[in-house]
């Protein structure tokens, strides 16, 4: 699946990573669409950990 991560320095890369795996009651779901919001960026800012997969 392809996900967006942040690195360090502002750069961010669209990237291929393993589908995770479903466990019992859980769905996984086709996106075809997603954004940032302000909770990423605070999360970044609280704890600026890199690389980060962004998106939820």
């Amino acid at each position: 699946m392809r996900v967006a991560v942040y690195y360090r320095g502002g750069e961010i890369r669209v990237e291929e990573r393993p589908k995770p795996e479903i466990g019992p009651g859980e769905f996984l779901m086709k996106v075809m669409a997603c954004g940032i919001c302000g909770t990423d960026v605070l999360q970044w800012y609280r704890d600026p950990q890199a690389p980060r997969v962004l998106g939820h």
